[in-house]
Formats: structure tokens, sequence, C-alpha cells
């Protein structure tokens, strides 16, 4: 998205359910001991966290998060990018 979009509401939500499907990716794999982590896991891990640090910090998007969902992204303790 180009800085000249306009960050809709839409658009919002559609990057949560994105988000969301990443949050249950993370929590699957992070279930898995880092030493039985295959390099597959680690690289989707690494790729799902940035996205979940990516949209973290966009106010406008964290601002659509239930309580539910920012306390799940929360828990995972990441900052923002």
């Amino acid at each position: 998205m180009s800085e000249l979009e306009e960050y809709t509401d839409e658009r919002v939500a559609q990057d949560i359910v994105a988000t969301m499907d990443s949050v249950g990716i993370v929590e699957k794999i992070r279930a898995v001991s880092e030493a039985d982590r295959t390099d597959d896991e680690k690289g989707e891990l690494s790729r799902n966290e940035r996205h979940i640090q990516i949209y973290m910090a966009k106010s406008k998007f964290v601002a659509g998060l239930s309580s539910d969902q920012k306390a799940k992204i929360d828990a995972f303790g990441l900052d923002p990018l």
C-alpha cells in the first residue's frame, strides 16, 4: 500500500483477518520446542511474527483490534516495527 492510499476501515478489517491467521500460525509453531522445529517452521514463524510486527506499528490497525485479539498478540512479546 502506498503512502498516498487511505487506510480504510474495510482494509483494516481485512488486515485483522490476515493477521489473526498469522497469530494462529505463531501459536502453533511456538507450541513446538525450539529444538524440534524444522527449518520450514522456523522460516514460517519468522515471516508471521514479522507480519504481526508490521501491522502492530499502525495505530489505526491496533485501534481496530478487539481486546482479546490485542491480548493474544501482546502475549507474544513482539516489538512493533
